[in-house]
């Protein structure tokens, strides 16, 4: 069969002809039903139907079309791909803010949350993770200061008393930082605890990893020219958490532990 276009691709094509397969996904149907269904005219629903039929995303028994089974993969393809895309329009602004070689996937702005935190209360989103700390089994951070300083008592309260296990990744001012303002916590949740620090010169932006017994999610906090929280990007699913794992490693591996004098 020859295609009914010398111009004719997949991904035009699906994303074109979507809704004449979704007129198809349910139930097989005629070129009338399609028509009424679509409000749409004849000519327009036979050109449709020979591209896709090219393609080999409908079939055609008695007079009535069907999605096969690469029409249906090829929907849900098209679907995903979309959400993507709308996800990646919906973060542009903060995400300009992301250095260009840093870790970023799709994956993590799939099903994603994106807050821009207020000017009057800078930190409030962020007591979303001070919360999931107090149930948390593991957490692991990169950062570049002491952005909620309910944190750091409630780190140690669950590390030296409690059974939480975690890591971060800091620059070395925040380093210097902990030392100076806190050796005893240091000495307690760090040196003496099962939370290990390591540093690194410079971060892309600030990362969490929290998991709890329910749950697994991953935050990313991007940073200004200011380093001030320009928005948080923050995801529950399993793929985005798996993302923020690989990234949290690559950043962890460029890194050296924090000596313990």
């Amino acid at each position: 069969m020859r295609p009914p276009s010398s111009t004719l691709d997949v991904l035009r094509t699906v994303t074109r002809r979507r809704p004449l397969l979704e007129a198809l996904e349910t139930e097989p149907r005629d070129k009338r039903a399609l028509c009424e269904a679509l409000e749409c005219s004849r000519s327009t629903i036979d050109r449709g139907i020979r591209e896709l039929e090219w393609l080999h995303f409908v079939g055609r028994d008695d007079g009535t079309y069907r999605l096969t089974v690469a029409g249906r993969l090829a929907l849900a393809e098209q679907r995903r791909s979309a959400g993507v895309l709308e996800s990646i329009g919906g973060a542009t602004e903060l995400l300009a803010d992301v250095p260009r070689d840093a870790p970023m996937s799709t994956a993590l702005l799939a099903g994603a949350r994106t807050i821009e935190p207020p000017s009057h209360a800078p930190t409030r989103p962020l007591q979303a993770v001070v919360d999931l700390v107090g149930e948390a089994d593991r957490v692991r951070g990169v950062t570049a200061a002491e952005r909620i300083p309910q944190l750091r008592p409630r780190l140690y309260d669950r590390v030296v008393d409690g059974d939480l296990e975690g890591e971060a990744v800091i620059t070395p001012a925040f380093a210097r930082f902990i030392r100076e303002e806190y050796p005893d916590w240091l000495a307690d949740v760090v040196i003496d605890g099962a939370f290990d620090l390591y540093v690194i010169e410079s971060i892309p932006y600030e990362l969490a990893l929290v998991e709890t017994p329910t749950e697994s999610r991953v935050f990313v906090f991007v940073l200004d020219e200011s380093t001030a929280i320009r928005g948080i990007i923050e995801n529950e699913t399993p793929a985005a958490f798996e993302w923020g794992e690989r990234a949290y490693r690559q950043l962890r591996d460029a890194s050296t532990p924090l000596p313990s004098t």
